[in-house]
């Protein structure tokens, strides 16, 4: 994001909030001593509720609720265009560069422009928020975030590898086959790794469907450069599509190594992302030692922390989740 004309703190901010998207994994009702009156919003009392926007592990098994595709999976992994929500019945398929994921950024970035201070941070928030949903839209293309056979289900995956193609071994087919219908589930994370290149039978319509990832998320990346070029001049396109490239293809399966190849090609940007930064500065524990720290987190009480960026985050994703689903129902 600093290359888009953000400043290091807001563009850290963004990118945080981007990322966190898949992270923010805390359902459960908490108890929390003091909040700002701009938290009011999610919180009843001392209780503060917080928004889920991904699931991890064993949550899984919660995306056969249609409550869950609809509060989790939709509005913040599989987006589909308006057009495509009107009816149950109808595609709910997600297509690179969707224009509702789109005007989520659009809205983002203008209430940006409006706001200072604390409302400024909850707006950066927002606006990685809505980018996280606007990139999915190319690596998540042609699947949906609803429990969906027509739509997500899929077979004879098949990875580039040294110049010709290779199906994946008919153990992990067959474990991905007893996936389920939703999102890309079946494909495992392949859409997700910027430099794979495969492809996969659609069972629904016998189609093979290719993808080049690291094309995908190129275009994706320059749509949203676009978006946010009339902020700096300093910076064309083109000055920084090679080295994305060289980011996006580099041939690891690792987060940890795709992390330090792009800090071999962006020394200037610092890069540092821990989950569980905003929450630890956001909530505090009277009781730091490790057994303490467990024992907090099953009684779900806390103090008001350093920092309300956690917080800011939360009522951001709620907002966005409130704005989805009342399309869904005005639909």
């Amino acid at each position: 994001m600093e290359k888009t004309g953000f400043s290091p703190e807001e563009a850290q901010i963004i990118a945080y909030a981007s990322q966190f998207v898949d992270d923010a994994v805390d359902h459960k009702k908490m108890n929390v001593n003091g909040h700002l009156k701009i938290l009011s919003k999610r919180f009843s009392g001392k209780t503060f509720n917080p928004v889920c926007s991904a699931h991890k592990g064993i949550q899984f098994i919660q995306g056969f609720k249609e409550d869950v595709q609809n509060k989790i999976y939709i509005p913040f992994h599989f987006l589909p265009d308006l057009e495509s929500i009107k009816t149950k019945s109808e595609s709910h398929l997600v297509a690179s560069n969707g224009k509702l994921a789109k005007k989520l950024v659009i809205l983002a970035q203008t209430e940006l422009s409006k706001t200072t201070g604390e409302e400024r941070f909850m707006n950066l928030i927002r606006l990685g928020i809505a980018l996280h949903v606007y990139a999915d839209t190319w690596a998540h293309q042609n699947f949906s975030g609803r429990h969906n056979p027509t739509e997500n289900d899929i077979d004879n995956i098949e990875i580039f590898k040294n110049g010709k193609w290779e199906k994946i071994s008919r153990f992990s087919q067959l474990e991905y086959n007893t996936f389920p219908d939703i999102g890309h589930a079946e494909a495992s994370s392949f859409p997700d790794q910027s430099h794979l290149k495969w492809r996969y039978l659609k069972n629904s319509t016998g189609e093979t469907h290719e993808r080049d990832n690291t094309v995908l998320f190129i275009e994706a990346a320059e749509n949203i450069f676009n978006i946010f070029k009339g902020i700096q001049t300093r910076y064309s396109w083109s000055d920084i599509k090679v080295k994305l490239i060289e980011c996006f293809s580099y041939q690891a399966d690792s987060i940890e190594e795709k992390y330090k190849k792009f800090q071999k090609v962006f020394p200037e940007i610092g890069f540092f992302y821990d989950e569980n930064q905003w929450r630890d500065e956001a909530l505090s524990v009277s009781d730091n030692s490790k057994f303490g720290k467990i024992l907090q987190e099953n009684n779900q009480s806390y103090k008001l922390g350093s920092d309300k960026k956690w917080f800011y985050f939360h009522l951001a994703a709620l907002d966005q989740r409130e704005y989805i689903l009342g399309l869904i129902k005005s639909s």
